[in-house]
């Protein structure tokens, strides 16, 4: 049974490990959160400009934050490309998340 005495231990704790969860996240440059998600029919009229991946060791029972932290990196990568839209081929979850995508530019 909790108490009124023993909550406050566990509400701390909780707190504490979603704070530190949360900061396994990475952030992406302004110029790689600028990458768009697109279809392959919507890049139909854009130039390919390179194939990107990424991966993470985030992963097990934290594999959506690990998927998100592939596809930052995969992103930078198509940034530093001079994409404009990735299109992705390939995203694995699990216990080492990987993505792949093509990169276009549609400018």
């Amino acid at each position: 049974m909790i108490t009124r005495r023993s909550w406050k231990p566990m509400a701390v704790l909780s707190l504490v490990t979603a704070l530190a969860l949360a900061g396994c996240a990475v952030k992406p440059s302004y110029e790689a959160s600028l990458i768009r998600d697109a279809d392959r029919g919507s890049v139909r009229d854009c130039e390919f400009v390179v194939s990107v991946s990424g991966s993470s060791g985030v992963g097990n029972m934290m594999a959506s934050t690990g998927i998100e932290n592939a596809k930052v990196e995969a992103r930078e990568q198509a940034a530093d490309s001079g994409a404009t839209h990735i299109v992705w081929t390939s995203v694995q979850g699990g216990y080492a998340p990987n993505v792949a995508g093509s990169a276009y530019n549609c400018d």
